[in-house]
């Protein structure tokens, strides 16, 4: 998919994801991932639905400037000291518009991916 696809709100691109792959090449093989679940965030600059548990529901500041990037821009963050989180960065540039994946289930490189992981949990788990 293109950026275009990314130009609507969160709201309305985080349903469409379901179920689409996404994909990582790298050095050591590609990773591939069924996406199950995705929360849609709606921040500063956006109509409607505005999210207060968004990163950028008050203001653009340096952590959440990614939020405000072109559609279709990917970043990952540090959650809670605990987890990384990647969004996806909907709308025009200048609207805070993102969808958060949730959750995936790993289709392609499982060996690639467990060896990856910092939990060492069995790949049947967590795979939502």
């Amino acid at each position: 998919m293109d950026r275009s696809f990314f130009l609507p709100d969160a709201v309305h691109v985080a349903p469409q994801l379901l179920g689409a792959i996404l994909e990582v090449d790298s050095a050591e093989g590609p990773v591939g991932v069924r996406i199950t679940e995705t929360e849609a965030y709606m921040g500063v600059g956006t109509a409607g639905r505005y999210d207060p548990g968004s990163h950028s529901k008050d203001r653009k500041t340096p952590r959440n400037a990614s939020m405000f990037l072109e559609a279709g821009h990917a970043y990952v963050y540090f959650s809670y000291g605990m987890h990384f989180a990647l969004n996806l960065v909907c709308s025009p540039a200048g609207t805070a518009s993102g969808v958060l994946v949730r959750a995936g289930q790993v289709i392609d490189g499982v060996e690639l991916a467990v060896a990856r992981r910092h939990a060492k949990r069995p790949p049947t788990e967590g795979t939502g």
